[in-house]
């Protein structure tokens, strides 16, 4: 866990420099600043000033990723839960959490819905074009997760005539339609939520094979011995971070300089820690 944080902080020094290179090589906007920032601001439905004024911060969710968010006890509760608080904190606001399908996630953060969204979102470039990420806070990648009995599921070979399982939405789906559904090489069922549906269905026998980040894996095959991480897909690293309108810019900025601040007084690995240990007793 230490080193994927150290990862992190390293990717964020290399973020900022080549944002910094960007900002001064780019070419300048024929438009004056004046005449375009204003009306945007104005249209904009999430901004600092409208979620103090409203006195909460929205925050959309999908909890069923533990350890990044699901219900204990009739509580929301996760990694991505507690950085949510200390947002809300830093803006002096109450948090009201929006729990949901997360097919429909990133849509109500576009439309402004819900202010922003901490739900183990993986930046992509094609994301990017239609919303605003926050500073990466961790580098994840993906996993093939089977029952402990089998030995004949070893790489992406050996999915091919076989039924494997995806949340809908998410990057593991957009994999397996590229690679295994549209080749017609495997078949793909489709789910709603991960935990517990996903979990229950593989160790049933109804699929062959899960595809989760191997955050959730690894917190998974710890609480169900019954299951295992039977390989990684190659090149599958990403990073997770927040996502919010294009147009909330200065919530950015609050999101990031909390994403910083827990990353520099480890206090991020510290409620990563946390919220590990509690899924596992859970």
């Amino acid at each position: 866990m230490k080193s994927t944080i150290l990862a992190v902080v390293a990717l964020v020094v290399g973020l900022i420099a080549g944002y910094l290179v960007g900002m001064y090589s780019a070419p300048k906007p024929t438009t004056p600043a004046t005449q375009t920032s204003a009306p945007a601001a104005a249209q904009c439905p999430v901004s600092v000033d409208i979620i103090k004024k409203r006195g909460k911060l929205i925050l959309g969710t999908d909890a069923t990723w533990p350890p990044w968010e699901w219900v204990a006890n009739n509580t929301f509760v996760g990694w991505d839960i507690d950085i949510a608080r200390e947002i809300a904190k830093a803006l002096g606001v109450e948090l009201e959490i929006r729990d949901m399908r997360f097919a429909g996630l990133l849509e109500a953060v576009r439309k402004g819905d819900v202010d922003l969204a901490l739900s183990a979102i993986t930046w992509t470039t094609e994301r990017e074009k239609v919303l605003e990420f926050s500073m990466p806070y961790y580098l994840e990648s993906i996993v093939v997760v089977t029952k402990t009995s089998r030995n004949d599921i070893n790489k992406v070979e050996d999915l091919y005539g076989k039924k494997v399982g995806v949340q809908i939405g998410t990057t593991h789906d957009e994999w397996a339609t590229t690679n295994l559904e549209k080749p017609g090489k495997a078949s793909v069922s489709r789910y709603d939520k991960v935990y517990p549906y996903m979990v229950e269905v593989l160790r049933r026998g109804d699929v062959d094979a899960i595809i989760l980040d191997r955050s959730i894996a690894t917190a998974l095959v710890r609480k169900f011995p019954d299951l295992k991480i039977a390989f990684e897909l190659p090149g599958s690293a990403g990073y997770i971070s927040a996502a919010m309108p294009k147009c909330a810019q200065d919530l950015k900025l609050v999101v990031n300089q909390v994403i910083e601040n827990l990353m520099q007084t480890g206090k991020l690995e510290e409620i990563m820690q946390k919220n590990f240990e509690l899924f596992l007793q859970s």
